[in-house]
């Protein structure tokens, strides 16, 4: 990082952090400048790793996989126990080309569509190889909506227990708008949690995997090997084949 880039986001950063303990700062500032932080910390994870580039010889690639670390797999994310720490909105740092399998899971809501969605799902299909596939697990966008539309409560509050019942957003929640939001949204609001900026049912899922170029998309079957078994249900996985 050039030293000057350097002393502006140490700058930002400080500044930030003055406003946020400040009682005159308003709510909506304070909730801006948390998200500016955010970026800020991911941004200077993606820049030290630049410096660190070099040959990453491996065919099988998770992204964006969090503390559900893939042994045998070449795990790339924005932060730790990744084994490269990269900001793959800005690309996937491997060559055309190179890679038999990708698996990413309740990655791709969480990046902005459709700039960085779509950049994603095409730098999927450069670097892999001629018949290599990608999987790529999401909520279910769906599911959740036909929950909401007609009603089911037994749907709705099975989703509650499963995702959300050690968080304290069981708190504001008490209709079920509140769930269907907290599906498409998250906790955009709470530091330990990142904002979903999107939502997907299998239809997007597929005509993305086109749009890139894919010649070859369908519904994935959940590996309990690669995939983490939490997430089986109220997810759906769309696999495209180079």
């Amino acid at each position: 990082m050039k030293k000057n880039i350097k002393r502006i986001i140490s700058e930002i950063e400080n500044k930030s952090l003055i406003i946020l303990t400040s009682s005159e700062a308003t709510h909506g500032l304070k909730r801006s400048l948390r998200n500016l932080l955010k970026e800020v910390s991911l941004f200077k994870s993606h820049i030290s790793a630049l410096k660190k580039r070099g040959r990453r010889n491996s065919t099988y690639v998770q992204i964006g996989g969090g503390n559900h670390y893939l042994d045998g797999f070449l795990n790339i994310d924005i932060v730790p126990p990744a084994d490269v720490i990269w900001d793959v909105r800005e690309g996937i740092p491997l060559k055309f080309n190179s890679v038999k399998f990708i698996f990413s899971e309740h990655f791709l809501e969480h990046i902005d569509y459709p700039v960085s969605v779509k950049k994603f799902v095409k730098e999927c299909y450069r670097v892999l190889k001629r018949d290599g596939k990608v999987v790529i697990g999401v909520p279910d966008g769906e599911l959740a909506v036909r929950a909401y539309y007609k009603t089911d409560n037994k749907m709705i509050d099975r989703f509650m227990r499963k995702w959300y019942s050690k968080r304290n957003c069981l708190n504001h929640y008490n209709t079920p708008i509140d769930f269907l939001n907290y599906h498409f949204r998250d906790q955009d609001d709470n530091e330990k949690y990142r904002p979903h900026f999107w939502a997907y049912d299998r239809k997007k899922l597929k005509s993305l995997l086109k749009e890139a170029g894919f010649r070859k998309i369908g519904v994935w079957r959940l590996d309990p090997r690669i995939a983490n078994i939490k997430r089986k249900f109220g997810s759906i996985y769309i696999y495209g084949i180079k």
